[in-house]
């Protein structure tokens, strides 16, 4: 780690000798593996110095664009976006093309991916700085990409890290029209293999919440007290116990539903359609719900995705139930005006969130935001922990994880279960598979 730690510090050190002294303690650094640089404003002022054109890599595409801004709602947005500055004024070719590079073409890739190019980008450019060859770093050769994966390595930068960089670079060429790097036929994966065969480790050990897991969470005692205000009265026990039964309930709907924890965070309280399917005519179904989960990651044409919560056959487990008791405990339900049901691509302006977050130091509920895919993520580690487990593997992905191996594990059909998670191949969804139980195993010998 002090070798590491000198390597870093030599690394900065000398990019900013190189940026010259007006930099100098200006200069700030991102929590990168590779060493990265803040800002491109002070490699800007040095290629303005060296009379070098880097525009090209500078161009910031990491926000979201209009389109992307409207969640769904793009009529309107296209309509204020094309009209003109004057009445009847015709755009040029010229204005069109800008208008659509400027809106439409970033949304190849998600935002998240978009951000994390950009500063993949700006990594490449300090260590372009670093090595002195700035001028001669667009278009990026395939010797100067192995030249930088090799530097990298230094910094103990993994293979995912590596090929997202790698990607990165790629993808900016293409974008600029220029020569791509490692892009003949094959090389960009036998240049990932190279780095997987040295490299290659099993994944972190997270634990699935198993089925009894999901059984505790919808357990969770009911505080028995003589007569008090309740939550509503100020009771601290009833506030505290709202706020472990959001916990599990969260918990235990995306086991169920074999959702991401940013997707169960997103839920409004209309998302939850009760008697979904008893609506549509199946009389057997009659209790059980919907959720309506507006987009997935891997949703990128926005058809949106309804997993299924069933009645069981012991009603203390009836997580329909429990949630609308929950949302009248809490206040959060559905309000006049919903438009769900008539978009229900998009958020509704007026419901609040169906696990909302807690504020002022755990004493309310937060009705006006929808609580982030960290925050998500906590609420499901918090729920195992009241209800005795030991927490230390597991994390947010153990809810989608303990809902697929389950199912697995119960002889569920890959076909019928990507239904309920909404994958798309078998090989993205087989890498949430973590059996538990070797019964599978022993049935077969």
């Amino acid at each position: 780690m002090a070798d590491l730690k000198a390597r870093r510090d030599a690394y900065r050190a000398t990019v900013v000798f190189r940026l010259g002294c007006a930099a100098g303690a200006g200069v700030k650094w991102r929590r990168t593996t590779v060493p990265t640089l803040e800002s491109a404003a002070a490699i800007r002022a040095l290629a303005g110095r060296m009379g070098v054109d880097i525009d090209g890599w500078l161009v910031d595409d990491a926000g979201a664009t209009e389109l992307e801004r409207c969640e769904g709602r793009w009529r309107p947005a296209v309509q204020a976006l094309a009209s003109p500055a004057r009445v009847g004024e015709v755009p040029t070719m010229e204005e069109s093309l800008a208008a659509f590079v400027r809106h439409v073409m970033p949304m190849e890739r998600a935002v998240r991916t978009r951000r994390k190019y950009a500063t993949h980008r700006l990594t490449v450019l300090t260590w372009a700085v670093w090595k002195g060859v700035l001028a001669s770093l667009l278009p990026m050769s395939t010797d100067a990409l192995r030249a930088f994966i090799w530097d990298a390595l230094a910094f103990e930068s993994t293979v995912s890290v590596l090929k997202h960089c790698v990607n990165a670079i790629k993808a900016w060429h293409r974008r600029l029209g220029m020569p791509v790097p490692a892009d003949g036929p094959g090389e960009y994966r036998r240049l990932t293999n190279c780095l997987a065969r040295f490299q290659g480790t099993p994944r972190r050990l997270i634990f699935p919440i198993h089925a009894r897991a999901v059984r505790l969470l919808l357990l969770l005692p009911v505080p028995e007290h003589a007569a008090c205000g309740g939550a509503q009265g100020g009771c601290r026990t009833c506030i505290v116990f709202l706020f472990r039964w959001r916990d599990c309930l969260l918990a235990a709907v995306a086991t169920l539903s074999c959702s991401r924890c940013e997707e169960a965070g997103a839920l409004q309280a209309c998302d939850l359609w009760v008697d979904f399917d008893l609506e549509a005519g199946y009389q057997r179904w009659a209790g059980g719900a919907a959720l309506n989960v507006k987009i997935r990651k891997n949703d990128s044409f926005r058809q949106g995705h309804q997993p299924r919560l069933g009645v069981p056959k012991d009603p203390r487990l009836h997580v329909v139930q429990q949630l609308l008791a929950f949302m009248r405990a809490v206040g959060n339900g559905p309000r006049p005006g919903c438009t769900k049901r008539a978009e229900p691509q998009c958020p509704c302006p007026v419901c609040p969130p169906l696990f909302p977050r807690s504020v002022d130091r755990g004493r309310v509920f937060d009705l006006s935001r929808l609580p982030t895919a960290a925050e998500a993520s906590a609420m499901v580690v918090r729920a195992l922990g009241h209800i005795g487990f030991n927490t230390a593997l597991f994390s947010g992905i153990s809810a989608r994880r303990g809902g697929l191996s389950t199912a697995i594990e119960a002889g569920v059909p890959e076909a019928i279960l990507w239904m309920q998670s909404g994958h798309a191949q078998d090989v993205a969804a087989r890498r949430y598979v973590r059996l538990g139980s070797p019964k599978l195993l022993y049935r077969t010998w």
